[in-house]
Order: structure tokens, then sequence, then C-alpha cells
């Protein structure tokens, strides 16, 4: 009986000082990578600003996205988006260096300099 309480308690325990430490926005989210654009594409909020973007996974698959910060981003920085499954609605962020984005999102945005740097 003592030894049983004992283990109960532990594993309360750990659960609470577990819980403490492990980020309720990224737990069992999607991973996608986007590139911020210029300040232009941000819709200014009661909040902050939105940004509505394309996001790409490890895969290279495409999803529409929506991020809301308090300020304006910086312009190219590269982003790793956490989102759940059912919604387009970022619910965390964070800035990442460029070569851990996926290929596709760097070729794209390849493209799209090149084509917008002829008149």
């Amino acid at each position: 009986m003592k030894r049983n309480f004992i283990a109960v308690l532990l594993i309360g325990v750990l659960i609470v000082v577990g819980w403490r430490y492990v980020d309720v926005d990224r737990l069992l989210t999607d991973v996608y990578y986007v590139k911020v654009p210029n300040a232009e594409v941000a819709t200014q909020t009661s909040n902050g600003y939105r940004y509505d973007l394309i996001g790409y996974d490890e895969d290279g698959k495409k999803r529409p996205l929506a991020i809301s910060t308090p300020s304006l981003l910086a312009e190219g920085d590269f982003l790793k988006v956490f989102v759940k499954e059912e919604s387009p609605e970022v619910t965390d962020y964070e800035r990442v260096n460029a070569l851990e984005v996926p290929k596709q999102l760097k070729e794209e945005q390849e493209e799209s300099k090149s084509e917008s740097s002829f008149p």
C-alpha cells in the first residue's frame, strides 16, 4: 500500500513538473516553413499584424497559413511555424536559418526573385 502511494505520488509529481516544460502551442502540431515577405503584405489588426502566407512542410506540400503578430516581422526571415491540423492559424513560430528550410521553398523564392527582376 505504501509502495503504491509513493509510486502514484512520484508519477503525479513527474506529470506536474513535466507539464511545466511542455509548450502547449507546439504540442501535436504540424510544422511548416515560410519566408516573410515585405511589410506591404501584412494587414493591420486591432492586436497587431496578420500575414496570410503559403507554408511548406518537410515533404514540400503547400498550405495556406495565417500568422498574427504584435509587431511587423523582418522582411526575408525564414520562420518555422506550428499549426494545428484543422486550423490555418499559426499557434507559434520561431526564426530559423535558411539551411533548415525545405528546398522547395527556397527554389520558389528564387524563381519569384528572378521573375520580378525583369522589367
